[in-house]
């Protein structure tokens, strides 16, 4: 599992997000708050669910964990940083051996488990747990129930596009829109944007954001 240390300000804004006011005060006031909490954003893809993980990975003692690429090392860093603010990106794709070791800590910020010839023991209070996913029905009925749920519908186009400029600072916003264009085209979501923002040069036209689309889809898995 990838996971990444993100240190910043106490003061997340999510102004690379459009809309969802009323969710950014539920995920705010859940950060306030000095109880532990859990909480699952889910739906489609270009709905912002992994911004909102990416701004709260700024926090001070924030860990973040890409759950595409599952390992065992999920509970060393629990065990390592005792982090007070947990990520956990699209949960919807990590094992269900993995889904099972967390249903406790879920419930009461306490993992007792023996893995690989080692054995967990440890407990984080007060844990805020923030989770995205796409599809609800990949997680056990158990895990799902540890979360407060909150669907985001995916984003109109126009939404996106506004988006689209947002996560692209360093380009012009012409070219900003036009890889907001051909990544909505191709069904794609915002991290699409970010990555792809990456490889493109200030002057390159719409041809040739497209033939970097179309090398990333002909080659990608």
């Amino acid at each position: 599992m990838k996971f990444l240390h993100l240190f910043g300000s106490n003061n997340p804004t999510f102004d690379e997000i459009e809309g969802y006011e009323d969710i950014k005060d539920i995920v705010l006031r859940a950060l306030e708050s000095e109880e532990s909490f859990n909480l699952l954003l889910w739906g489609e893809p270009a709905s912002s669910k992994t911004l909102f993980l990416l701004e709260l990975a700024k926090q001070k003692g924030a860990v973040f964990f890409d759950c595409t690429n599952t390992t065992s090392r999920i509970l060393d860093v629990l065990e390592q940083e005792r982090p007070k603010i947990i990520l956990f990106d699209e949960l919807d794709k990590m094992g269900r051996v993995s889904q099972n070791q967390l249903l406790n800590f879920l419930e009461s910020g306490h993992i007792k488990v023996n893995q690989m010839k080692r054995q967990y023991d440890l407990t984080i209070k007060g844990a805020k747990v923030f989770a995205s996913a796409n599809d609800l029905n990949k997680l056990s009925p158990p895990l799902r129930s540890r979360f407060r749920r909150l669907h985001l519908p995916k984003y109109s186009k126009d939404q996106f596009m506004k988006v689209a400029v947002k996560v692209c600072p360093k380009l012009s916003k012409d070219t900003a829109l036009r890889i907001g264009e051909e990544i909505w085209k191709s069904q794609g979501d915002i991290r699409d944007v970010i990555s792809l923002s990456k490889l493109v040069k200030k002057d390159d036209g719409p041809e040739e954001i497209a033939e970097i689309i179309n090398t990333l889809a002909k080659y990608g898995e």
